[in-house]
């Protein structure tokens, strides 16, 4: 620019009168023509950028239906089946509940029991699953592979001293109580355990009652390794075969019951929930997506089993 031609320790007057007018229109001009080529540009960039788009077509492996197969059991309740079909993963359709599926319970390869259909793909049986036993799941349907897959019932988790105390009233939190008790491990294998709490409550839509589950704070060290839907998680890997101390705090307003559930969960149990959590935060840019673990040989789901131990906090 004309200005660049001038020395650094010059004073001369720059104001609109004593510069050059034909240096201020010149200045004016090239900063005109420059703007009109940026504007030209911005408006090309669309084709340009169109002009380098490359069309791929895929040709997406067909859709195979297998059954879907879902059963946590527990020795408390009634052995109950959810039984539905897999679809495509590019489809909106609602999951088809199967109601002419065929549902054994296998125990030493002897056939204990027929589950019967009770209605929207749900199959029961008059018997409760007993704990330290195993058990095979074998359905099948027209239509679909036979599916089939093998879980375990733990025992009943071992709870001792076992003491609750009234905290201090927060006006933050309101009235708390501080629940402590003592996990007894086996040892020498694999223990799964995630703990919840909950008290009963009143829909008032249904006008019915339900459980509400509530949060936990847990005060002393735990080695809590993820959570999902109320419930925490975590395996023995740092305690073994030793006692845990565990001390909670809770939400106890005066006026209703809240229950502490301590479950000893199966290993298909615990990786289950664990992935499934995995996936749920797998939307975040830059993870990978994780395959929930699936039990269900020749199909989809999970057959687990747990046993659990309820403590009352009273009001």
């Amino acid at each position: 620019m004309l200005s660049a031609m001038t020395p650094a320790n010059s004073t001369r007057c720059r104001c609109s009168r004593c510069y050059p007018r034909s240096a201020m229109a010149l200045s004016f001009k090239n900063m005109m023509r420059k703007l009109k080529y940026v504007r030209t540009l911005l408006l090309s960039l669309p084709f340009l950028l169109s002009s380098c788009e490359t069309v791929v077509e895929l040709d997406l492996p067909i859709h195979e239906p297998q059954l879907v197969v879902n059963a946590v059991i527990n020795p408390d309740s009634l052995f109950t089946v959810d039984v539905s079909a897999s679809r495509s993963p590019f489809s909106n359709d609602a999951y088809q509940q199967l109601s002419d599926a065929s549902v054994q319970v296998y125990q030493a390869g002897q056939v204990l029991f027929d589950l019967q259909h009770m209605g929207n793909g749900i199959y029961k049986a008059d018997t409760k699953p007993q704990a330290l036993q195993h058990y095979e799941l074998q359905v099948s349907a027209p239509g679909f592979p036979n599916a089939s897959a093998t879980s375990y019932i733990p025992a009943a988790p071992v709870i001792t001293n076992i003491e609750a105390e009234r905290a201090p009233y927060d006006p933050n939190w309101g009235l708390q109580t501080t629940l402590s008790f003592e996990l007894d491990d086996e040892p020498e294998q694999e223990n799964f355990y995630y703990i919840q709490a909950y008290r009963q409550d009143t829909s008032y839509i249904y006008e019915r009652l339900y459980d509400r589950y509530i949060s936990i704070g847990f005060l002393a060290p735990i080695e809590q390794e993820f959570s999902m839907e109320w419930r925490y998680f975590f395996s023995d890997k740092l305690f073994d075969g030793q006692v845990l101390p565990l001390t909670l705090n809770l939400e106890t307003p005066p006026e209703k019951t809240t229950y502490v559930q301590v479950a000893h969960i199966s290993k298909e149990y615990y990786e289950y929930a664990r992935t499934l959590q995995r996936q749920a935060g797998g939307d975040d840019f830059g993870n990978i997506p994780t395959q929930v673990t699936n039990n269900i040989r020749n199909g989809f789901g999970l057959f687990a089993g747990y046993n659990a131990i309820t403590l009352a906090v009273k009001p």
